[in-house]
């Protein structure tokens, strides 16, 4: 499955619902649905707030593959942004002393079985992998 969204934090319900069809023409797991409606929350929420993309809109894509999930989040964009890096998330202080940041990011990176970015020719690409249990 495909589908084009406005690059707007407004466009979120239409994401969840095409998450939700998606799980539920692929039968998956409420384990799985829930940690990819959580990685492409914290993914697109971030292509919103910090994409300085050329286009309004954000493509996702959605695979099943035998026991693997594959989603790709993907935004034209002249500034990549390399989610894979090591967020600066300071978890040796205190919650009230931390800075804000890289808290999202590094939850949804734990939660899923692999985490790819690509830049190529403007094309921003994050893909995210989920392994089914059943």
């Amino acid at each position: 499955m495909r589908q084009q969204f406005d690059k707007d934090i407004r466009s979120l319900d239409a994401v969840f619902s095409f998450l939700r069809r998606f799980a539920e023409a692929e039968r998956l797991d409420q384990r799985a649905s829930y940690v990819l409606d959580l990685a492409v929350e914290e993914f697109f929420t971030n292509i919103v707030k910090y994409g300085r993309g050329t286009g309004n809109d954000v493509h996702l894509e959605a695979i099943r593959s035998g026991r693997t999930v594959t989603v790709r989040l993907e935004e034209q964009t002249p500034v990549p942004f390399d989610v894979t890096r090591p967020t600066q998330t300071q978890f040796d202080t205190p919650f009230a002393e931390r800075k804000p940041g890289g808290l999202g990011i590094h939850i949804a990176r734990e939660m899923l079985d692999g985490l790819t970015y690509d830049y190529v020719d403007g094309t921003s690409r994050i893909t995210l992998t989920k392994h089914l249990e059943t």
